[in-house]
């Protein structure tokens, strides 16, 4: 079975792609903002390859790739959705989006993705882009207005897929990874707004897929069984990632977090 995973920002998605890559599983995940662009991930003996396309200016397809022993990245934060390997113009190990663009010409690597054992943020491959969880992308989907039409054959794959939605049933720790967050905004406000749009949109998620008939199955963050639900020979702890995302602000986060749940828990 290959697996789709339909979800937000701060929702184990880099959990779910080490998951697999503790498996020794092929991995696929997509931006979660513009620009659009993917790395794809294939395990070839102790190493994994690692192939990432975009668009280039000229609206070219472009890919890079690279071979990379993640044994022991699965809880490094370096090794993130973002992690390239060539430096950017401030010398970080950073993709390097600002030279790349959304183009429809994105889509022809469409069959390498949907190749995967598990893709992640299959939302770009339905035409929706831009950022993730937000409240254009929902009000989009919602009318089934993609930013680029949708193939009707990525429809049929999608569908013969196990698309997971995944969701927390403890919103207070929910809360926490957000006031915590490693990039967090610094006003609380703005992040009250943006985990409120976040649960609107893992709300809307459900019913989006059921207007593309895509049959889904819910995954709890909290308490889902990862070898039994993605058919694992083994798991990483669910707390694996926390490390990668979480940091230690000079805010009281633990009060932001309890007057959250009291106006909104």
């Amino acid at each position: 079975m290959k697996y789709s995973y339909f979800a937000s920002i701060r929702s184990g998605k880099c959990l779910i792609r080490n998951q697999f890559w503790y498996n020794n599983k092929s991995t696929a995940f997509l931006s979660q903002s513009y620009p659009l662009w993917g790395v794809v991930t294939q395990p070839l003996g102790k190493l994994y390859k690692l192939q990432w396309f975009w668009c280039d200016k000229d609206t070219k397809l472009n890919t890079h790739q690279h071979f990379l022993d993640v044994s022991d990245k699965l809880t490094d934060s370096h090794y993130d959705d973002m992690w390239f390997p060539r430096k950017d113009h401030r010398g970080y190990y950073y993709v390097h989006r600002n030279n790349w663009i959304t183009h429809k010409n994105f889509y022809e690597c469409a069959d390498n993705i949907t190749s995967k054992d598990l893709i992640v943020n299959p939302f770009n491959l339905l035409g929706y882009t831009g950022n993730l969880g937000s409240e254009k992308m929902l009000n989009a989907m919602l009318l089934q207005q993609p930013n680029f039409p949708t193939d009707p054959n990525i429809i049929v794959q999608l569908r013969s897929r196990c698309n997971i939605i995944p969701y927390k049933e403890n919103i207070e720790d929910m809360a926490y990874s957000f006031f915590a967050g490693n990039g967090r905004p610094g006003n609380p406000q703005v992040v009250v707004d943006q985990l409120n749009m976040v649960r609107k949109f893992r709300s809307v998620i459900p019913k989006v897929l059921e207007s593309y008939d895509i049959p889904y199955e819910m995954f709890s963050l909290d308490s889902g069984d990862y070898q039994q639900v993605f058919q694992l020979q083994r798991s990483l702890p669910r707390t694996a990632s926390d490390n990668m995302f979480r940091i230690e602000w000079s805010q009281d986060v633990v009060s932001q977090v309890n007057d959250y749940m009291k106006n909104y828990g």
